[in-house]
This record gives structure tokens, sequence and C-alpha cells, in this order.
């Protein structure tokens, strides 16, 4: 049995034919009809049943189960080899999402030049995503290690998530806006309020669609972006309000942040997450120590 094989029989799942997997491929279909052959011999199983020129392929229960692998085990190879390729290379692939990157990552550079010894800024490459596209890149092992942000204690069962900070959600208004005379506010006062909001890429938006639901009322929204800056300076202006976790630090006092009064609120969660079955490397060791001289979650999380 050879890697592609795998390759060729996802394909084959897909196409029902010999000849478009082969053209796919720049094989020869009879290299297709041997690779499904080392593979029922390998798993001693029949995959595929096969009719004349003019049917469809028809896959066996076995077949059908096989192909339920077949994408995982096309991704763990593919993450296999760049975990080889990453340790020759000494590169990290760090992936940051804007709003944690803001409030930590210079914090991180800074406290690097403690361990210059194990900690080289010039071998990280940044890629910056909100948490769920991350999350996605991570599992695909297009990156090493990132930040996520996630709601209360949520873990993808194939990822190791350390926590190292937990906030609250609370409202940013303009000082312009009369809700910023306010000590505190409910979500459920803000049902006439215009909302600039971050995309579905984080994690705030499905905040956002948990304190409408539990307060049943639908969201205006202004407009939604990925821009943090921009948000603050759309919000600074007076043109929506926003929901942001608290670690964003306003970026014009022009700015008010209100607390929200409500009763079971999601809770914003930051971790260093990386695969489960990656081992970290000496800089990725150092970079999670130096974070977490910035939890406030030890005594916290287990709480949940």
């Amino acid at each position: 049995m050879k890697t592609e094989d795998f390759e060729y029989f996802n394909e084959l799942y897909n196409k029902k034919s010999f000849t478009k997997v082969a053209q796919t491929f720049g094989v020869s279909q009879p290299s297709i009809s041997t690779a499904l052959k080392r593979l029922e011999t390998y798993f001693h199983s029949k995959l595929v049943i096969r009719g004349n020129a003019q049917t469809e392929l028809h896959f066996t229960p076995e077949g059908e189960q096989l192909y339920k692998h077949t994408s995982s085990i096309m991704t763990e190879l593919g993450s296999a080899q760049h975990e080889l390729n990453h340790l020759k290379s000494h590169i990290t692939t760090i992936g940051l999402p804007p709003m944690l990157k803001n409030a930590y990552f210079a914090k991180i550079v800074a406290a690097s030049k403690e361990f210059d010894k194990y900690f080289n800024i010039k071998n990280m490459h940044i890629y910056e995503a909100g948490s769920n596209v991350l999350k996605k890149s991570l599992l695909d092992g297009d990156v090493d290690i990132a930040l996520l942000g996630s709601l209360n204690s949520n873990v993808h069962e194939e990822l190791n998530q350390e926590p190292f900070v937990k906030a609250h959600f609370k409202i940013f208004v303009s000082k312009k806006n009369p809700l910023s005379q306010k000590e505190s506010v409910s979500f459920a006062d803000l049902k006439k309020e215009q909302f600039i909001a971050l995309d579905s890429n984080f994690v705030h938006n499905q905040a956002m669609t948990i304190f409408a639901n539990e307060n049943n009322i639908r969201p205006n929204f202004f407009m939604k972006t990925s821009d943090i800056n921009f948000l603050m300076n759309m919000v600074a202006e007076n043109l929506g309000i926003a929901l942001l976790a608290d670690i964003v630090n306003p970026n014009s006092s022009n700015i008010v942040v209100l607390p929200l009064n409500d009763e079971n609120q999601p809770t914003f969660i930051g971790s260093i997450a990386f695969r489960r079955n990656h081992i970290l490397t000496p800089e990725e060791q150092m970079f999670s120590t130096v974070l977490s001289k910035y939890s406030n979650t030890k005594n916290e999380i287990s709480d949940q």
C-alpha cells in the first residue's frame, strides 16, 4: 500500500470514475485500478463494485467506511510532513487573533528578551485571523501553535488548549451616546441600538447570538468587520455600539465601557492551543511559559 492510494480512493469515491481520477492525477487508468487492489488486499475487503462502462461505480459498506477515514488520513500525512519540515527549518508559525495579539503579543516579545537563548523572535511567522479560522488552520496543520478565543471552557477534542485569560463581555459606547451615562446595562436595553460587530471569524459573533437569544431580541447591525481598530473608530464616532471582551482597551477617550448585568453570561476564554499530536519545540514551550506569566485563570477556570 502507498500513501497516494488513499488520495486516489478519495477521488474515486467523489468522481465515481476511474478515467476521471486518472486524468485528475495525470496517471494511467490501470494505476488507479492497481491502487484500489492494494487497498482491498491490505484491508481484506471488497471496497468497490464495478459496473459496465455505462453504469456508476458502487461502494460496498466497507468502502463507505474507508472513505470516512481517508480525509483524516490525508490530513494527518500532510500534518506529519509539515511537522518534519518545521523541525528542520526551526520556523514556528503562530496564529494570533487581532484582539489577543493587541493585548498580549507586545508583552510576549518584550519578555522574550529574557530568554534569548531559547526564544528567537526572528524564527516566528505570524498568521493573523479570527479564532474560528485559526482553529481550522491548527487542525489542518497550517499553524503550529495559536492563541484562541472561545466561549466558556469549550475545548476541541483534537487540540490541547491551555487557558491563560478569562474575561467578561462588555458594551463599548461613544460618550455621545446617552447609554454612556449609565453605570451598567442589560442586553435587553439595547434592542433599539445599532451594533458594530466582529464578523463570523470571531467568537464574539457567537456571544452576540447567545445574548440575543437569552433576551429574545434581534440585534440591529450597522456593519460587521474583522478590523478591531476600525470598529473602535466607528464606535467613537457614535455610529454604533459594540459587544467585546474586556481584554480590549478602547483606542479613544471618547469610548465608555459598560458592564452587562445579565445573568448566565457567556465567558471569553483566551487559550494557547496546539494539536494533541504536536510536540512543542523549545521556542514554542518558551512562548507558552512567557504567556503563563500573564494568566488570570489559575484559580478560576476549574470553577466553571
